[in-house]
């Protein structure tokens, strides 16, 4: 498809034309052009660094307005941008000189107790599937920002305090209704376009707009027993050491993840330690909460905690509990991130340097163990292809404004550069940009077939 009109293009061609004020009264949603109202607060997605302004959005309510925005996308030759929560890191729910769909507004949820799973539109976020699903004591495996949209992390993958337990968001979509590029509703699932169910589950975005998901629900508690412990940075090696014998021997139903970063000026914090760098354990058992407390409590021994958080939580309330380390709008997030095979002595070197030469205070860089009933798909099954990794190395830059851009992004890029001899260079898609090399290394052995995916269902390469 040759380059998008500019919006000057698009105004004297087709703005005060009868097929443009056709279009505007067929859908029920709402259009937004540059100077309207909500076109600012509708073109703004979670990470601050992101600033594309699109020819016109598209607010949709409901199918027909998604095929209806995608028919005057061809006729017009805008390319087209998808916005559900507006959450990924690398701001793909916005581009310049194309039309964005936005379909935020979109948000029924229908759950079914008889057949143990639940309908859910794409403008639907993790906090608000929770909410529902929490009344019948199930869940659908979701991240751990309960603000993050629930489409775009089940596109590329999702991982979440689940994980363990339950596999990936990806790996519990039973079947989806697609709007392909040439705007036909498509039911896919394993026997229907089984290419296309194959492609977006952990192939992420682009083959067509998914107008609503069907996920299993999957059973848990009222409560959880968590695990939350601050340890001081300089205890990071031995902690990690220690963590990486004990982790292997986790029952699937725990999922934990280490994080080094910086303390707040918060008041579970003692005074004499704001401000200074820590490690945190994390982890959720998704199970008996007696059971989880006996599980944990190896890692809330390794050494002299700062703090420690660990307790019986309601699960939607710690679905919430890092909400507030990644604000909307108000920082800039550049992420990068590694499968590891394992923790060696080079790896637990190089994290604690990493650690120490954070150019923000607000980055982290974090350990994800993965395992369990991630690996008990094979890499076949799906688009996502990273089965059987030990763990995840995730670098997250976070930066107030008034820092540079370029320092952040500069110190990520050479930080995953730096690992890249103690991994395969694969990478998890939700935590990288949208770079063809990125492409590639987050896809690994499906970019190929999933390149073939996408000529069939997009041709003209109009979804972005």
């Amino acid at each position: 498809m040759e380059n998008s009109k500019t919006l000057s293009q698009l105004t004297s061609e087709t703005l005060a034309g009868k097929e443009f004020r056709d279009y505007k009264t067929a859908i029920k949603g709402n259009l937004l052009l540059p100077g309207d109202k909500d076109y600012e607060k509708s073109r703004k997605v979670w990470n601050g660094m992101i600033d594309r302004r699109p020819v016109m959005i598209t607010k949709c309510h409901n199918k027909r307005d998604i095929q209806k925005a995608l028919e005057f996308a061809r006729n017009h030759e805008l390319s087209v941008s998808v916005k559900g929560g507006g959450h990924h890191v690398a701001g793909t729910a916005v581009l310049d000189q194309g039309m964005m769909i936005d379909l935020s507004d979109m948000k029924d949820i229908r759950i079914d107790l008889e057949s143990r799973s639940v309908i859910v539109q794409p403008g639907v976020t993790w906090a608000e599937l929770d909410k529902e699903t929490e009344k019948h004591h199930f869940a659908v495996p979701g991240g751990v920002v309960s603000s993050t949209g629930v489409a775009g992390l089940t596109l590329g993958g999702g991982m979440g305090w689940l994980r363990r337990k339950y596999g990936l968001s990806c790996d519990n979509l039973l079947s989806a209704e697609v709007i392909s590029a040439r705007g036909e509703i498509l039911q896919v699932n394993e026997h229907s376009h089984s290419d296309l169910f194959w492609a977006i589950r952990g192939g992420g975005g682009g083959y067509g707009i998914v107008s609503s998901f069907h996920f299993k629900l999957c059973p848990l508690p009222p409560e959880v027993m968590v695990c939350m412990v601050f340890y001081p940075a300089t205890e990071t090696k031995k902690i990690l050491e220690f963590y990486r014998e004990l982790a292997p021997t986790l029952v699937e139903e725990a999922s934990t993840f280490l994080i080094y970063g910086t303390l707040p000026d918060e008041p579970f914090i003692p005074k004499e330690s704001h401000g200074e760098d820590y490690l945190l354990i994390a982890g959720m058992y998704a199970g008996d909460k007696k059971q989880g407390e006996r599980v944990f409590q190896p890692l809330r021994k390794i050494s002299k905690p700062i703090a420690d958080l660990s307790g019986p939580i309601k699960y939607t309330v710690w679905q919430t509990n890092f909400d507030a380390d990644y604000p909307k709008e108000k920082l800039n997030y550049y992420w990068k991130s590694l499968f590891l095979n394992e923790l060696s002595d080079q790896s637990i070197e190089k994290f604690i340097e990493l650690g120490k030469n954070r150019p923000s205070k607000l980055t982290t860089v974090d350990i994800w163990q993965l395992g369990g009933a991630i690996d008990k798909v094979r890499p076949s099954e799906s688009a996502y292809p990273h089965r059987n990794s030990g763990y995840l190395l995730g670098i997250e830059s976070n930066w107030e404004k008034h820092l540079s851009n370029d320092k952040n992004i500069a110190w990520t890029r050479l930080a995953v550069k730096n690992f890249l001899s103690l991994s395969e260079g694969h990478s998890y898609l939700n935590f990288e940009d949208e770079g063809p090399e990125n492409l590639k290394a987050a896809l690994g052995r499906h970019h190929l077939k999933l390149q073939e995916i996408k000529r069939q269902y997009d041709p003209d390469h109009i979804l972005f």
